[in-house]
This record gives C-alpha cells, structure tokens and sequence, in this order.
C-alpha cells in the first residue's frame, strides 16, 4: 500500500492513466520533488505495492527484500543516491533500478538499469516497471535456482531432503521458462549477469 504523502501541486506525469489489473510487485518511488514523486506512486498504485521517499533516509528505511523495483532520483538529497544504490546491492536486497532524469541519461557506466526522462509519459513508465519487474523476478528465481542446485549436488541419494529440493528445482525451473519468455535474450542474459559499475 502507497505510504501517506503530501498533496501535489503539479503533474509529473503527462496523460495519467490507470488500470483494472492488480498486481503485488513492490516498487519504490523516490524524489527530491513530492509532486513528482506522488504523481508517479498515483500512476502505478493500481498495479503495485507502492513506497515513497523524498530523501535518501527515507528510502533506505522503506528499501528491503519486498522491493522488486526502484524509481530513484539521482539528485536525491539526503546521504545521496549513491547510498541507497549501495542499499540495493546489499546482501538482503536485490532489486532493478531506474534513474528519473531531467534529461536524457546514457546509461552506460552507471549502476541504473534504466532510465526515465521527468514529466514521466504513463505508458513508457509502466512499460518500464514491467520490464523491470519481469527482470528482477528472473534474477531472484535464477539467484534461487543455483543455490538449490548446489544444495541438491550435496546430498546423498538417500537424504529425504533430496527429493523436496529436486521439486523445488523443477518449480523454479518452469518459473523462469515463463519469465524468460519475456525476455530479450540479451536482457537475459545482462539480467544473470548483472553487476554494479561504476558511481551513477
């Protein structure tokens, strides 16, 4: 559920648009602006569970292992972005990261892995969380699958825990045939792979 927030004074998102599908994907909006920040969350609150901040503080407080995708301003004043990109790549969290930009944001050698040009169009801003949503769930089963997969080459062929980890294995094996569907091979494959660079 979308945290209490200030009212906005101004539309942050052009052409504001809803949807009858729910979902229970977490997403963190985060930005030194409150209108921008509540016009996103109204975006996606019928979709998602949505957290706000406005300062890094707070979006380190509401950033845990539930978040699947953060909306983060990279001039987020506080302890700095820098900090909560930190928090995300901690042991307990690991989630997808998009940067709301004034303007257009190469993203290569930053650690986002997408990026969203303020006032943030409707469409391209759920196609963006979905996107993002699809690639965290695929990193999470994936991450899970190997640890299994370790876990079951350790046991013995009559250990009873052996069968409850091979189902398990074959569960998580259908999940990320499904998720790996929609997919672009390469976002896959960068989605397996993916590691911080360099400061945003």
């Amino acid at each position: 559920m979308k945290q209490d927030n200030s009212g906005s004074s101004g539309s942050a998102v052009v052409g504001r648009r809803t949807s009858d599908a729910a979902g229970t994907t977490v997403v963190l909006v985060a930005d030194d602006d409150p209108a921008v920040t509540d016009d996103i969350a109204a975006v996606l609150e019928t979709d998602y569970e949505v957290r706000t901040a406005y300062d890094s503080a707070d979006a380190i407080a509401v950033l845990d292992v539930e978040v699947s995708v953060v909306l983060l301003d990279p001039n987020l004043p506080g302890l700095s972005a820098r900090h909560v990109l930190d928090r995300v790549t901690a042991e307990a969290v690991d989630c997808q990261v998009a940067a709301l930009v004034e303007t257009d944001m190469d993203l290569t050698a930053t650690a986002y892995d997408a990026a969203l040009t303020k006032p943030v169009d409707p469409d391209k801003l759920r196609d963006t969380v979905g996107r993002l949503a699809r690639r965290a769930a695929y990193r999470t089963a994936l991450s899970e699958y190997y640890d299994l997969a370790e876990r079951y080459a350790s046991l013995s062929p009559e250990d009873p825990e052996r069968e409850h980890v091979r189902d398990r294995l074959d569960d998580l094996s259908a999940q990320l045939d499904d998720v790996f569907g929609t997919l672009e091979t390469r976002e896959a494959y960068d989605t397996a792979l993916r590691e911080l660079r360099s400061d945003p």
